[in-house]
């Protein structure tokens, strides 16, 4: 048996973000039956040229897939649902999936920092 990995993901969006949200969410539930949701939270933009608000939601989720495994999927999801390099310079982002700690480790640093990643994290250790 390979050996599990407990990871710590954040979602957003601020295209059509409910539905984008959504379907993240139902995709990710599917794939990974025990995933842990923290709350919905509205936020504002960080470093954006689209002003449009974002939803943000961080989850829990343990797998046996490693971090390079996870993160492909992850691209896999966000280029199905319209993330393309375009959409990221623009600032329009139908879905981003970031894994941010796998085991403990912090593989975004920087994005650890960010206010919206503090506010989902503290949504999802209160849930």
């Amino acid at each position: 048996m390979k050996n599990m990995h407990r990871c710590i993901l954040c979602i957003g969006s601020n295209y059509h973000a409910e539905t984008y949200m959504k379907m993240a969410e139902q995709l990710l539930s599917q794939r990974f039956p025990y995933i842990r949701w923290g709350k919905m939270i509205k936020t504002i933009p960080e470093n954006t040229r689209h002003p449009a608000p974002y939803l943000n939601r961080a989850a829990q989720v343990e797998t046996n897939w490693d971090a390079k495994t996870l993160r492909e999927y992850f691209k896999c999801i966000e280029k199905a649902y319209g993330r393309t390099s375009i959409s990221k310079q623009t600032g329009i982002i139908p879905i981003d999936i970031d894994l941010l700690i796998i085991d403990g480790v912090i593989l975004k640093p920087e994005d650890m920092k960010k206010r919206y990643v503090r506010q989902a994290l503290q949504e999802l250790s209160s849930e």
